[in-house]
């Protein structure tokens, strides 16, 4: 289990490992606030290879990523993921409206 944080040195340590491992998954813990209290939930970054950069995910470097969402690890959190089905849903009222009355504008 390796976590880098947003610092010089795990930054270096972070490019060498996403250019020697492309396509690794990394995880980052995010606080999502939420009407009944606060949770905890996980996001999956997988970076693209880049010449320049070292690797990508979606239009972040390395080091955007490690400074926006950081810190990173690289083992699977025993948290909830942050896009997930979210569970049982409610089914669709399908029954017919009910008809409104047509209102109609007072004349002079």
């Amino acid at each position: 289990m390796t976590t880098w944080t947003a610092t010089r040195g795990d930054l270096k340590k972070l490019l060498k490992d996403v250019v020697a491992n492309p396509g690794k998954t990394y995880y980052s813990v995010v606080e999502c606030v939420q009407p009944g209290g606060n949770i905890s939930a996980y996001q999956e970054i997988v970076f693209k290879p880049s010449r320049l950069w070292g690797g990508t995910w979606g239009h972040h470097g390395v080091e955007g990523v490690l400074s926006l969402y950081g810190p990173i690890t690289d083992v699977k959190p025993s948290v909830r993921p942050l896009f997930d089905g979210g569970g049982k849903q409610h089914a669709p009222n399908i029954s017919p409206a009910k008809p409104t009355k047509k209102r109609i504008l007072a004349r002079r």
